[in-house]
């Protein structure tokens, strides 16, 4: 399965009152990271049809991100319908494979008119056990 990175550096202006990462912070950047990830595997920004997010499934924050900390949202396409196309992303800390954050994002290919359109991708099958089991879970919790 193809995947797509993208990093944020965690500063004082993104801390809550705990000095820690706000989590509507991390919500913004795990939005932003998995929409990056849709336009990677669909091949098209900014042009007359494109993605939109139209649902985020269960989004867990699975641990805090302090001030000075970069972290690395690895966004990879799970599910591909006629319209569709779902990703999994998870937001690692510093290099390492700690997760603070992780879930799923559902978009729609629209053209001009806002209209949802076919957008003709076929995904991978999933190649590692992870793969497998981050497919399953979306499958217990999406439509």
């Amino acid at each position: 399965m193809k995947h797509y990175e993208t990093s944020r550096l965690v500063t004082g202006q993104d801390m809550n009152h705990h000095d820690t990462l706000f989590a509507g912070r991390m919500a913004e950047w795990f939005a932003e990271a998995s929409f990056l990830g849709a336009s990677n595997l669909y091949g098209k920004y900014g042009e007359t049809d494109h993605l939109v997010a139209i649902e985020i499934h269960s989004l867990k924050y699975l641990g805090p991100a302090f001030n000075g900390d970069m972290i690395r949202f690895v966004s990879t396409g799970i599910k591909a319908g006629k319209t569709s196309l779902t990703v999994y992303t998870k937001a690692l800390r510093n290099n390492t494979d700690i997760k603070v954050a992780e879930g799923f994002v559902t978009f729609v290919c629209i053209d001009a008119s806002k209209q949802k359109i076919p957008h003709h991708i076929v995904l991978d099958e999933p190649t590692t056990e992870e793969e497998r089991e981050i497919l399953e879970r979306f499958n217990k919790i999406g439509k």
